[in-house]
C-alpha cells in the first residue's frame, strides 16, 4: 500500500525540513511498532515548541513534541547558556523521580530534539467550569506545596536562580512593549528596584509558569503538571503569583484566599503578603508585556483578551508591596495604567 506524503500526516513539518516529516513517522513506527494512522497537530503556547498527535493503528495515541529552541532574544541569559539542552527531558526525568505527576517519556531522539510523550488528553484545568476548576485548583495549590518542599540536589533546575539579572530581562517586556507613559528613566529605576527587591528573597523549588493552562486532567481523572522545563530555585510566591492571578480565568480575592489556605495546609510555607505582592506586579508586569507583544508584533490576536486581566493583577500585588518601595509603587501604578489595555 502506498504511504501518504509526509506533509499529509505532519502538515507543519515541511516548513522546518521537508524531509522531517517522513523520518518523523518512521521513527514513530519504530518507537511503537505500529503503523500511525494520522497525525494532528496541537495547538501550544507562545513558545517554539511544536507537538503533534499521533494516532496509531492499535487505537493508542502518543504526542510526538519538536523541541524546538526559542529565540535567544526572548530568553534570559541563564536559559540562553543552556540552549543546546534538552531542558524538558533532563526536567521532566528529575520530577518524575520525585514522585510528581509529570508526562512520562516514552522516547527520545536528541539530535532531531524530538520526544515522544504519553497523550495526556485534551482537558486542562481552564476549561473547566464552577466547582470543578475550584477543586483543580485547589488540588494544584496543595501540589504546589510538594514541589516547593523539594530538598536542592543535583539536577537542572538547581542550577538555575532567579537573580536581578533574570528578573530584570522578564520586566524589560514591559517597558519595551507595553508602552507605558511615564519618563523611562524613572521606569528603569522603579524596575531595578523592583528586581533587587524579588532576587533577595530565599528561593525554593519553582516551576515558573504553574496555572490553570500548564494544569490538565488525564483520561483517567489525574491532575497532571506541563510546561515546566524552566523550573528553577526561585521565590516560592512566584509559583503562587502565577497560580492565584491566572489570567487565563476569573478568580475574586476570597477564592484566592481559599487556595493560599490549601496551599498552607499541605505543608507550604507561610507566605508573607508583601513578598506576594511583589511577585505577583513583577510576574503580571511582565505577562501584560508579553501578551501585547504576541498581539502587536506577532499577530496572535487571543492574547488580547488576557492584557486587562493583567493589568488588574499589577495593581492589586501594589496594594501589598513593601512600604520602602513606595515610589516604585506609586510609579508602576501610573505606568501600568498609561498603557493601553
Amino acid at each position: 500500500m502506498p504511504r501518504r506524503p509526509a506533509t499529509a500526516i505532519f502538515p507543519r513539518l515541511s516548513a522546518i525540513d521537508t524531509q522531517i516529516g517522513h523520518a518523523a513517522r518512521d521513527w514513530l513506527e519504530r518507537q511503537r511498532g505500529v503503523d500511525v494512522k494520522a497525525c494532528e497537530e496541537i495547538t501550544g503556547g507562545a513558545g517554539a515548541r511544536q507537538y503533534w498527535r499521533a494516532h496509531f493503528a492499535d487505537a493508542t495515541r502518543a504526542v510526538l513534541m519538536l523541541a524546538t529552541p526559542e529565540d535567544p532574544a526572548i530568553l534570559p541569559p541563564a536559559l540562553r547558556r543552556e540552549s543546546e539542552r534538552l531542558a524538558f527531558v533532563e526536567v521532566t526525568r528529575y520530577l518524575a523521580g520525585q514522585g510528581l505527576p509529570v508526562p512520562e517519556i516514552l522516547a527520545v531522539r536528541p539530535e532531531r530534539r524530538w520526544v515522544l510523550l504519553e497523550d495526556l488528553g485534551r482537558t486542562h484545568v481552564c476549561d473547566l467550569r464552577g466547582e470543578a476548576r475550584l477543586g483543580r485548583l485547589a488540588e494544584a495549590a496543595r501540589l504546589l506545596a510538594r514541589v516547593h518542599a523539594l530538598p536542592e540536589c543535583e539536577a537542572l533546575p538547581f542550577e538555575r536562580r532567579f537573580d536581578a539579572e533574570w528578573v530584570r530581562f522578564e520586566l524589560a517586556t514591559f517597558a519595551r512593549d507595553a508602552r507605558p507613559e511615564v519618563d523611562p528613566g524613572e521606569l528603569d529605576r522603579a524596575l531595578d528596584e523592583l528586581a533587587e527587591a524579588v532576587a533577595a528573597l530565599p528561593p525554593s523549588l519553582c516551576l515558573r509558569d504553574y496555572h490553570s493552562q500548564n494544569l490538565m486532567v488525564d483520561p483517567s481523572g489525574r491532575l497532571r503538571i506541563i510546561d515546566y522545563q524552566d523550573a528553577l530555585l526561585a521565590p516560592a510566591a512566584l509559583d503562587l503569583a502565577a497560580l492565584l492571578h491566572d489570567s487565563y480565568i476569573e478568580l475574586s480575592d476570597p477564592q484566592r484566599r481559599e487556595l493560599l489556605d490549601e496551599y498552607r495546609a499541605a505543608g507550604g510555607a507561610e507566605i508573607d503578603p508583601r513578598q506576594l505582592g511583589l511577585l505577583v506586579v513583577q510576574r503580571k508586569c511582565k505577562d501584560f508585556g508579553r501578551y501585547r507583544y504576541l498581539v502587536e508584533r506577532r499577530g496572535e490576536s487571543r492574547y488580547a483578551a488576557y492584557l486587562a486581566r493583567a493589568r488588574d493583577s499589577v495593581l492589586t500585588g501594589l496594594e501589598d508591596l513593601p512600604s520602602h518601595l513606595g515610589r516604585t509603587s506609586n510609579l508602576l501604578r501610573r505606568a501600568v495604567g498609561s498603557a493601553p489595555a
